[in-house]
């Protein structure tokens, strides 16, 4: 009885064995020949991974080729002890040990036992140089042992990438930078951002094998594809008059202690910017590129909307050059609000000449109002075939929408149309103003602001950017002659606005602005503009200086705040121009000296 038992239970156990191993035998079954796929993929996706390789980002250049913003490679280099043949480290350590030591400028003896430590306790991924250079890189790599590549000789390489600015804080904001956000999303500003596609190149995947302590080592395979870098693009900035602007519109910024300012050089017959300077104020009282105003901050014009309002009274006929318009003894009222010509009393009865030559608030109010109240439509519509109330369409980002405003909008009124008149109600950016004057030097074409010459890609290919016009012309020809004479008269002329920078090596013609800011307050604030052009005769070059909310004390007039900038800069740019001038920078930096100690002394 007792052995049937015995034989029951050896029976029952044997057959659990037998299920058991048949279970056992069908998963080894299953893995392998059911789900080996799926598992041989898990299997390797926790072992093998593609990796996104990052192209190298183009270079930015100025016009000359000078380098404004660049990426700079550096490499950390680690060695993978344990897959290095027995044979091979025993016959090239040594020299290896000597070669790292001369390098690093450290021991031998100690770089030996770091390696032998880390092969002994199977490192893959051990560090013997960082922050290495490409020069360096090309040299270590004939290194005994490193000699041999990944495979054999366990050479691994990790590029670092950074992005770096050789010229500083010069252009700064317009150069601009680009980054990636959380979602994948491009941000950034200025040229770097703006010219990103071009820049950034094409991703790549390079497949990695994970080993010890949680490192990736790069794979030699086919399914390797190399990143397409980036293209280098030339923009039209020219360094050394970036740097001209960059200097006398900080010193006079900090002289009279403005909250910001802005400048911009332009080539007239191309709409090329060859510097753009931007200032802002810390709390601290120190200034940077802050923002880019001359790009993004729309401001009313004040003075320098005259012309404009000149060339639509020209234009419609409205009145001749010779015929007298009362300036009312300095004062208009509308509505009870004053429009005031800066000299007490006015200047009687003047014609358009000297209204614009003396920059009279009153003469020009009241020409254009007598002209156009009955309809103001006829004003804006000018205004608008003239091409200056559309955005410009550039390529950096943040340019606002000209404010202009129109009979047909609800906010329309009685003080509209003369306050249009002389600048206010408006509102335009520094760029935008300047792009209108540019075009009376350019013959009454108006062009783009271009920002970049070319762009040269990683393959070979080259695309030149054309020039690009916004209005092919302005207004007649009879028109721009005259108003090309009353520019001239502003500088040139003993009475003109701008007398004072009147230059004794060549002709500048350009027009003095100073429109009040916060005028609704008790704190009335201005800012101080000159644009214009130079040499008269012959423009090469179109400027505009904006200096906004200098110190009130210590002066807020266009003409002594940014006329003299726009001097400074007119006189270094030409200096520099070959066979054209009999004169240097050094005789116009002692020039400026003598006047200021003479100025001091009075």
């Amino acid at each position: 009885m007792m052995e049937n038992n015995f034989l029951i239970r050896l029976y029952v156990v044997g057959f659990l064995m037998l299920i058991f191993s048949i279970g056992i035998f069908y998963k080894l079954f299953q893995i392998q020949f059911i789900d080996g796929d799926k598992y041989r993929k898990i299997a390797e996706d926790k072992t093998v991974k593609n990796f996104i390789a990052k192209p190298i980002r183009g270079n930015l250049y100025s016009n000359d080729g000078s380098i404004l913003a660049t990426t700079i490679s550096k490499y950390d280099i680690y060695i993978d002890t344990k897959i290095i043949s027995e044979k091979i480290f025993q016959t090239e350590l040594s020299s290896l040990c000597e070669k790292i030591s001369k390098f690093k400028k450290t021991s031998s003896i100690d770089e030996c036992r770091r390696i032998k430590i880390a092969r002994k306790n199977n490192n893959r991924y051990l560090n013997i140089f960082r922050n290495i250079d490409n020069k360096s890189l090309e040299k270590i790599k004939s290194f005994p042992i490193l000699k041999y590549g990944t495979i054999k000789g366990g050479f691994i390489v990790e590029n670092k990438i950074t992005r770096e600015y050789p010229f500083g804080k010069i252009a700064e904001r317009t150069i601009g930078y680009e980054r990636v956000d959380e979602n994948g999303n491009f941000k950034g500003v200025g040229l770097e951002h703006a010219y990103g596609n071009f820049l950034r190149g094409k991703n790549g995947i390079v497949t990695k094998r994970k080993i010890s302590n949680g490192q990736w080592k790069i794979l030699d395979n086919n399914l390797n594809k190399n990143p397409i870098n980036g293209s280098h693009v030339f923009s039209t900035i020219d360094v050394e008059i970036q740097d001209i602007v960059h200097d006398n519109l900080l010193q006079q910024t900090i002289n009279f202690e403005a909250d910001h300012s802005s400048a911009i050089v332009m080539e007239v017959s191309t709409g090329k910017i060859k510097a753009i300077s931007n200032f802002g104020r810390t709390n601290e009282g120190k200034y940077y590129e802050k923002l880019n105003y001359a790009v993004g901050e729309s401001i009313e014009p004040g003075s320098t909307f005259k012309l404009m309002s000149i060339i639509s009274l020209l234009e419609d006929n409205a009145l001749d050059t010779i015929q007298k318009i009362d300036t009312k003894n300095g004062k208009l009222n509308f509505y009870g609000y004053d429009v005031r010509d800066s000299k007490e009393g006015g200047y009687g009865e003047i014609n358009l000449m000297d209204i614009f030559r003396l920059s009279s608030n009153t003469g020009i109010v009241s020409a254009v109002n007598n002209f156009y109240k009955e309809n103001p439509r006829k004003f804006v519509d000018r205004i608008s075939n003239i091409g200056i109330d559309k955005a410009l369409g550039i390529e950096i980002k943040g340019e606002p929408i000209p404010k202009f405003p129109h009979p047909d909008d609800k906010s329309w009124n009685g003080l509209s149309l003369p306050w249009m008149a002389y600048g206010y109600g408006i509102s335009l950016t520094p760029l935008q103003i300047l792009t209108f004057y540019n075009s009376i030097a350019n013959n009454g074409e108006m062009v783009k602001p271009k920002f970049l010459e070319k762009v040269v890609s990683s393959f070979g290919y080259d695309y030149e950017f054309k020039k690009e016009v916004i209005n092919s012309s302005i207004c007649s020809k009879k028109t721009l002659d005259i108003i090309n004479k009353m520019l001239y008269d502003v500088v040139q002329h003993p009475n003109g606005t701008a007398y004072n920078i009147k230059s004794k090596y060549f002709n500048i013609s350009g027009k003095t602005g100073t429109s009040q800011v916060d005028y609704n307050s008790d704190n009335i604030n201005y800012n101080s503009s000159f644009v214009g052009f130079f040499p008269s005769d012959e423009p090469q070059y179109s400027c505009i200086i904006m200096i906004n909310k200098p110190n009130k004390q210590l002066g807020y007039y266009g003409s002594s705040v940014a006329g003299p900038v726009f001097k400074n800069i007119a006189e270094k740019i030409m200096s520099k121009q070959p066979n054209y001038l009999e004169y240097t920078i050094e005789e116009i930096e002692r020039e400026l000296i003598n006047n200021k100690i003479a100025s001091t002394n009075q």
